[in-house]
Protein backbone atom coordinates (compact mmCIF):
# COMPACT_ATOMS: atom_id res chain seq x y z
CA UNK A 1 0.00 0.00 0.00
CA UNK A 2 1.23 3.47 -0.74
CA UNK A 3 0.60 6.98 0.52
CA UNK A 4 1.77 10.15 -1.17
CA UNK A 5 3.12 12.33 1.64
CA UNK A 6 5.22 15.42 1.15
CA UNK A 7 6.93 15.85 4.47
CA UNK A 8 6.83 12.57 6.39
CA UNK A 9 7.54 9.65 4.05
CA UNK A 10 7.74 7.27 6.99
CA UNK A 11 4.00 7.68 7.60
CA UNK A 12 1.84 4.54 7.64
CA UNK A 13 0.67 3.41 4.22
CA UNK A 14 -2.91 3.47 2.92
CA UNK A 15 -3.27 2.77 -0.77
CA UNK A 16 -6.35 4.88 -1.54
CA UNK A 17 -5.42 7.95 0.52
CA UNK A 18 -3.71 10.41 -1.81
CA UNK A 19 -2.37 13.51 -0.08
CA UNK A 20 0.65 15.76 0.17
CA UNK A 21 -1.01 18.28 2.49
CA UNK A 22 0.32 19.07 5.93
CA UNK A 23 -3.31 19.36 7.06
CA UNK A 24 -3.69 15.64 6.46
CA UNK A 25 -0.69 14.59 8.55
CA UNK A 26 -2.70 14.48 11.81
CA UNK A 27 -5.42 12.53 9.98
CA UNK A 28 -2.93 9.93 8.77
CA UNK A 29 -1.40 9.69 12.23
CA UNK A 30 -4.79 9.29 13.92
CA UNK A 31 -5.88 6.73 11.33
CA UNK A 32 -2.72 4.70 11.94
CA UNK A 33 -3.15 4.80 15.71
CA UNK A 34 -6.85 3.94 15.51
CA UNK A 35 -6.09 0.91 13.33
CA UNK A 36 -3.91 -0.63 16.06
CA UNK A 37 -6.62 -0.65 18.73
CA UNK A 38 -10.25 -1.75 18.87
CA UNK A 39 -11.80 1.51 20.09
CA UNK A 40 -14.88 3.06 18.52
CA UNK A 41 -14.06 5.79 15.99
CA UNK A 42 -16.08 8.84 14.93
CA UNK A 43 -15.05 10.31 11.56
CA UNK A 44 -16.40 13.76 10.72
CA UNK A 45 -16.07 16.02 7.70
CA UNK A 46 -18.01 17.51 4.82
CA UNK A 47 -19.60 15.24 2.22
CA UNK A 48 -17.08 13.92 -0.26
CA UNK A 49 -13.96 14.40 1.88
CA UNK A 50 -13.16 10.67 2.04
CA UNK A 51 -14.62 9.53 5.36
CA UNK A 52 -15.38 6.08 4.00
CA UNK A 53 -11.80 5.72 2.75
CA UNK A 54 -10.51 6.48 6.26
CA UNK A 55 -12.85 3.84 7.68
CA UNK A 56 -11.65 1.31 5.11
CA UNK A 57 -8.02 2.14 5.91
CA UNK A 58 -8.60 1.63 9.63
CA UNK A 59 -10.17 -1.78 9.00
CA UNK A 60 -7.58 -2.89 6.43
CA UNK A 61 -4.71 -2.10 8.81
CA UNK A 62 -6.33 -3.49 11.95
CA UNK A 63 -6.14 -6.95 13.56
CA UNK A 64 -9.66 -7.46 12.15
CA UNK A 65 -8.56 -7.08 8.52
CA UNK A 66 -9.38 -10.73 7.75
CA UNK A 67 -12.93 -10.23 8.99
CA UNK A 68 -15.82 -8.61 7.09
CA UNK A 69 -16.13 -4.86 6.52
CA UNK A 70 -19.82 -3.91 6.48
CA UNK A 71 -20.85 -0.38 5.49
CA UNK A 72 -24.39 0.89 6.01
CA UNK A 73 -25.57 4.41 5.14
CA UNK A 74 -28.30 5.62 7.47
CA UNK A 75 -29.46 8.26 4.98
CA UNK A 76 -30.21 5.54 2.42
CA UNK A 77 -32.32 3.31 4.71
CA UNK A 78 -36.04 4.07 5.17
CA UNK A 79 -36.73 5.02 8.79
CA UNK A 80 -39.18 2.12 9.30
CA UNK A 81 -36.52 -0.40 8.23
CA UNK A 82 -33.47 0.90 10.11
CA UNK A 83 -33.90 -1.39 13.12
CA UNK A 84 -34.27 -4.45 10.90
CA UNK A 85 -31.34 -3.32 8.74
CA UNK A 86 -29.00 -2.97 11.71
CA UNK A 87 -30.20 -5.72 14.04
CA UNK A 88 -32.03 -8.16 11.75
CA UNK A 89 -35.46 -9.75 12.30
CA UNK A 90 -37.09 -13.11 12.73
CA UNK A 91 -39.86 -14.58 10.56
CA UNK A 92 -43.21 -12.92 11.26
CA UNK A 93 -41.66 -9.97 13.10
CA UNK A 94 -43.82 -7.59 11.07
CA UNK A 95 -46.13 -7.62 8.07
CA UNK A 96 -44.36 -8.99 5.04
CA UNK A 97 -41.45 -10.61 6.92
CA UNK A 98 -41.77 -14.19 5.69
CA UNK A 99 -38.26 -15.22 6.70
CA UNK A 100 -35.51 -14.22 9.07
CA UNK A 101 -32.91 -11.60 8.18
CA UNK A 102 -29.39 -11.23 9.53
CA UNK A 103 -28.72 -7.62 10.46
CA UNK A 104 -25.64 -5.65 9.51
CA UNK A 105 -24.14 -6.00 12.99
CA UNK A 106 -24.24 -9.79 12.88
CA UNK A 107 -22.96 -9.72 9.29
CA UNK A 108 -19.90 -7.83 10.58
CA UNK A 109 -19.10 -10.46 13.24
CA UNK A 110 -15.35 -10.53 14.00
CA UNK A 111 -14.93 -7.60 11.63
CA UNK A 112 -15.90 -3.93 11.38
CA UNK A 113 -19.19 -2.15 10.82
CA UNK A 114 -19.17 1.39 9.44
CA UNK A 115 -22.33 3.36 10.22
CA UNK A 116 -22.26 6.22 7.74
CA UNK A 117 -24.37 9.36 8.24
CA UNK A 118 -24.93 8.44 11.88
CA UNK A 119 -26.48 11.88 12.39
CA UNK A 120 -29.52 10.76 10.39
CA UNK A 121 -30.35 7.99 12.86
CA UNK A 122 -33.69 8.54 14.62
CA UNK A 123 -33.63 9.10 18.40
CA UNK A 124 -35.46 5.82 19.08
CA UNK A 125 -32.89 3.85 17.11
CA UNK A 126 -30.09 5.79 18.78
CA UNK A 127 -31.19 4.34 22.13
CA UNK A 128 -31.09 0.81 20.73
CA UNK A 129 -27.69 1.39 19.14
CA UNK A 130 -26.37 2.65 22.48
CA UNK A 131 -27.54 -0.57 24.10
CA UNK A 132 -25.67 -2.61 21.48
CA UNK A 133 -22.47 -0.65 22.07
CA UNK A 134 -22.74 -1.00 25.85
CA UNK A 135 -23.75 -4.68 26.04
CA UNK A 136 -22.00 -6.03 22.94
CA UNK A 137 -25.10 -7.94 21.93
CA UNK A 138 -27.98 -7.49 19.51
CA UNK A 139 -31.65 -8.51 19.64
CA UNK A 140 -33.30 -9.07 16.24
CA UNK A 141 -36.71 -7.48 15.73
CA UNK A 142 -39.43 -9.87 16.95
CA UNK A 143 -37.03 -11.94 19.03
CA UNK A 144 -36.31 -12.13 22.76
CA UNK A 145 -32.94 -13.74 22.21
CA UNK A 146 -29.77 -11.67 22.66
CA UNK A 147 -26.92 -12.57 20.33
CA UNK A 148 -23.36 -11.78 21.36
CA UNK A 149 -21.30 -9.55 19.10
CA UNK A 150 -17.60 -9.21 18.40
CA UNK A 151 -17.69 -6.15 16.16
CA UNK A 152 -15.62 -2.98 15.88
CA UNK A 153 -17.78 0.12 15.27
CA UNK A 154 -16.80 3.12 13.15
CA UNK A 155 -19.29 5.96 12.70
CA UNK A 156 -19.13 8.80 10.20
CA UNK A 157 -21.12 11.96 9.63
CA UNK A 158 -21.05 15.33 7.87
CA UNK A 159 -23.22 16.84 10.62
CA UNK A 160 -22.21 18.61 13.83
CA UNK A 161 -23.15 16.00 16.42
CA UNK A 162 -22.10 18.27 19.28
CA UNK A 163 -24.67 20.86 18.17
CA UNK A 164 -27.24 18.12 17.66
CA UNK A 165 -26.68 17.02 21.26
CA UNK A 166 -27.22 20.58 22.49
CA UNK A 167 -30.39 20.83 20.36
CA UNK A 168 -31.74 17.55 21.70
CA UNK A 169 -31.47 15.81 18.32
CA UNK A 170 -28.76 13.32 19.28
CA UNK A 171 -28.34 11.34 22.47
CA UNK A 172 -25.49 12.64 24.61
CA UNK A 173 -24.58 9.17 25.89
CA UNK A 174 -24.36 7.78 22.36
CA UNK A 175 -22.26 10.75 21.23
CA UNK A 176 -19.67 10.11 23.93
CA UNK A 177 -19.76 6.36 23.32
CA UNK A 178 -18.99 6.92 19.62
CA UNK A 179 -16.52 9.76 20.09
CA UNK A 180 -13.72 7.70 21.65
CA UNK A 181 -11.31 8.32 18.78
CA UNK A 182 -12.26 11.44 16.79
CA UNK A 183 -10.90 11.99 13.27
CA UNK A 184 -11.89 15.17 11.42
CA UNK A 185 -11.20 15.50 7.69
CA UNK A 186 -10.44 18.97 6.27
CA UNK A 187 -12.28 20.04 3.09
CA UNK A 188 -10.47 19.92 -0.24
CA UNK A 189 -10.58 23.73 -0.58
CA UNK A 190 -8.23 23.97 2.41
CA UNK A 191 -5.66 21.66 0.81
CA UNK A 192 -5.38 22.71 -2.86
CA UNK A 193 -1.97 21.02 -3.12
CA UNK A 194 -3.85 17.70 -3.07
CA UNK A 195 -5.79 18.52 -6.24
CA UNK A 196 -3.02 17.71 -8.73
CA UNK A 197 -2.09 14.25 -7.39
CA UNK A 198 -5.78 13.41 -7.10
CA UNK A 199 -6.42 14.49 -10.70
CA UNK A 200 -3.64 12.23 -11.98
CA UNK A 201 -4.84 9.32 -9.81
CA UNK A 202 -8.34 9.68 -11.25
CA UNK A 203 -7.03 10.00 -14.82
CA UNK A 204 -5.03 6.80 -14.38
CA UNK A 205 -8.10 5.08 -12.95
CA UNK A 206 -10.36 6.11 -15.83
CA UNK A 207 -7.72 5.25 -18.42
CA UNK A 208 -7.72 1.70 -17.05
CA UNK A 209 -11.51 1.55 -16.70
CA UNK A 210 -12.25 2.77 -20.21
CA UNK A 211 -9.14 1.24 -21.79
CA UNK A 212 -8.09 4.54 -23.33
CA UNK A 213 -4.87 6.60 -23.26
CA UNK A 214 -4.60 9.03 -20.39
CA UNK A 215 -5.06 12.66 -21.50
CA UNK A 216 -2.81 15.38 -20.07
CA UNK A 217 -4.26 18.47 -18.35
CA UNK A 218 -2.58 21.74 -19.35
CA UNK A 219 -1.25 24.30 -16.87
CA UNK A 220 -4.24 26.65 -17.15
CA UNK A 221 -6.69 23.84 -16.38
CA UNK A 222 -4.65 22.61 -13.43
CA UNK A 223 -4.42 26.14 -12.04
CA UNK A 224 -8.20 26.46 -12.26
CA UNK A 225 -8.76 23.10 -10.58
CA UNK A 226 -6.44 24.11 -7.72
CA UNK A 227 -8.20 27.43 -7.23
CA UNK A 228 -11.78 26.13 -7.43
CA UNK A 229 -13.59 25.86 -4.08
CA UNK A 230 -14.95 22.29 -4.59
CA UNK A 231 -18.13 22.37 -2.47
CA UNK A 232 -18.53 18.63 -3.17
CA UNK A 233 -14.89 17.99 -2.23
CA UNK A 234 -13.02 14.94 -3.60
CA UNK A 235 -16.21 13.29 -4.85
CA UNK A 236 -16.99 16.33 -6.99
CA UNK A 237 -13.40 16.51 -8.28
CA UNK A 238 -13.54 12.84 -9.28
CA UNK A 239 -16.83 13.35 -11.13
CA UNK A 240 -15.39 16.42 -12.86
CA UNK A 241 -12.31 14.52 -14.03
CA UNK A 242 -14.40 11.59 -15.26
CA UNK A 243 -16.65 13.95 -17.23
CA UNK A 244 -13.64 15.59 -18.89
CA UNK A 245 -12.06 12.21 -19.61
CA UNK A 246 -15.19 10.80 -21.25
CA UNK A 247 -16.08 13.87 -23.31
CA UNK A 248 -12.60 15.06 -24.34
CA UNK A 249 -11.85 14.65 -28.05
CA UNK A 250 -8.09 15.08 -27.80
CA UNK A 251 -5.13 13.89 -25.75
CA UNK A 252 -4.95 17.24 -23.94
CA UNK A 253 -7.41 18.60 -21.38
CA UNK A 254 -8.02 22.37 -21.18
CA UNK A 255 -10.46 24.66 -19.37
CA UNK A 256 -12.74 24.23 -22.38
CA UNK A 257 -13.29 20.64 -21.28
CA UNK A 258 -14.61 21.65 -17.85
CA UNK A 259 -18.20 20.51 -17.21
CA UNK A 260 -20.92 22.86 -16.05
CA UNK A 261 -20.76 21.32 -12.56
CA UNK A 262 -17.79 23.59 -11.83
CA UNK A 263 -19.28 26.67 -13.50
CA UNK A 264 -17.11 26.64 -16.60
CA UNK A 265 -19.30 29.31 -18.21
CA UNK A 266 -18.12 31.70 -15.55
CA UNK A 267 -14.81 30.59 -14.08
CA UNK A 268 -14.72 33.75 -11.99
CA UNK A 269 -17.47 32.32 -9.78
CA UNK A 270 -14.72 30.77 -7.68
CA UNK A 271 -13.41 34.24 -6.69
CA UNK A 272 -14.98 34.90 -3.25
CA UNK A 273 -15.06 38.72 -3.45
CA UNK A 274 -16.11 41.67 -5.59
CA UNK A 275 -13.65 44.37 -6.63
CA UNK A 276 -14.90 47.93 -5.90
CA UNK A 277 -15.04 50.28 -8.85
CA UNK A 278 -11.90 52.34 -9.35
CA UNK A 279 -9.49 49.91 -7.68
CA UNK A 280 -6.45 49.42 -9.96
CA UNK A 281 -5.55 45.93 -11.14
CA UNK A 282 -2.17 46.04 -9.41
CA UNK A 283 -3.81 46.68 -6.03
CA UNK A 284 -6.14 43.71 -6.53
CA UNK A 285 -3.20 41.52 -7.52
CA UNK A 286 -1.24 42.57 -4.45
CA UNK A 287 -4.21 41.82 -2.19
CA UNK A 288 -4.73 38.36 -3.68
CA UNK A 289 -1.05 37.47 -3.44
CA UNK A 290 -0.80 38.76 0.14
CA UNK A 291 -3.88 36.78 1.15
CA UNK A 292 -2.50 33.63 -0.47
CA UNK A 293 0.87 34.06 1.23
CA UNK A 294 -0.87 34.54 4.58
CA UNK A 295 -2.87 31.39 3.97
CA UNK A 296 0.30 29.42 3.35
CA UNK A 297 2.14 31.14 6.22
CA UNK A 298 4.65 32.78 3.92
CA UNK A 299 5.54 29.62 1.99
CA UNK A 300 6.21 31.04 -1.49
CA UNK A 301 6.38 27.69 -3.23
CA UNK A 302 2.95 26.64 -2.05
CA UNK A 303 1.50 30.12 -2.58
CA UNK A 304 2.78 30.22 -6.16
CA UNK A 305 1.36 26.77 -6.85
CA UNK A 306 -2.01 27.80 -5.45
CA UNK A 307 -2.00 30.95 -7.62
CA UNK A 308 -1.02 29.01 -10.73
CA UNK A 309 2.20 30.95 -11.29
CA UNK A 310 5.86 30.09 -10.96
CA UNK A 311 7.84 30.86 -7.82
CA UNK A 312 10.10 33.06 -9.92
CA UNK A 313 7.13 35.14 -11.09
CA UNK A 314 5.89 35.50 -7.52
CA UNK A 315 9.31 36.57 -6.26
CA UNK A 316 9.68 39.08 -9.08
CA UNK A 317 6.36 40.73 -8.28
CA UNK A 318 7.12 40.85 -4.56
CA UNK A 319 10.49 42.40 -5.31
CA UNK A 320 8.96 45.04 -7.60
CA UNK A 321 6.39 46.00 -4.99
CA UNK A 322 9.07 46.23 -2.31
CA UNK A 323 11.15 48.49 -4.52
CA UNK A 324 8.17 50.76 -5.18
CA UNK A 325 7.31 51.00 -1.46
CA UNK A 326 10.92 51.86 -0.62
Amino acid sequence: MQTIAATRPAKPVFDKLITCSDLMLPVLDQTSRAAKVDATVLITGESGTGKELIAEAIHANSPRHNGPLVIVNMAAVPSNLIESELFGHVAGAFTGSTGKRVGRFEAAQRGTIVIDEIGDLALECQAKLLRVLENHCVTPVGSNEDRSLDVRVIAATNRDLGKMVRDGEFREELYYRLNVVAIKLPPLRDRPEDVEPLVYRFLDEFAATYDQPRPEPDDELMAFLRSYHWPGNIRQLRNCVESMFVLADSTNLTVENLPEMVGRRNTHESIPFEVPEGVPLEAVEQAVIKQTLDRWRGNRTRAAKSLGISVRTLQRRLKNWQRISD
